[in-house]
């Protein structure tokens, strides 16, 4: 039987790092990445479209309703700084205004959500 220390960094390996592994409300686990970094696996999921929908209205359900033991507890400020490349402090954003951006990138195609598990 294999432990599963959720406080260490789930993180899809590749040639770069082509995205993070988050879970949902649910304990079901989606890999987050950029469209660039979507791996080549033909048995993959694809992406949630449905998150785009009002302008990333489920998008922000999604991300606001992670799963509070299986995720980090820092995941949404990485998966933003994942998204903008930068290095810049996310101190000066609310928790909403980092979900909200996430919605955002989820919206205008610059972020996917992809489901890990059979459907």
């Amino acid at each position: 039987m294999e432990i599963i220390d959720s406080s260490t960094q789930l993180a899809m390996k590749s040639d770069l790092n082509a995205g993070f592994i988050v879970y949902c409300r649910y304990g079901l686990p989606h890999l987050v990445c950029l469209p660039i970094n979507r791996p080549d696996d033909p048995l993959l999921s694809p992406a949630l479209t449905h998150l785009k929908v009002s302008n990333g209205y489920f998008a922000v359900q999604f991300f606001s309703t992670l799963h509070p033991r299986l995720n980090r507890t820092n995941i949404i400020s990485t998966l933003y700084l994942h998204v903008t490349a930068s290095n810049a402090s996310v101190s000066d954003l609310t928790l909403e205004g980092l979900i909200d951006e996430l919605a955002y990138f989820v919206a205008s195609g610059k972020l996917l959500v992809i489901p890990l598990y059979e459907q």
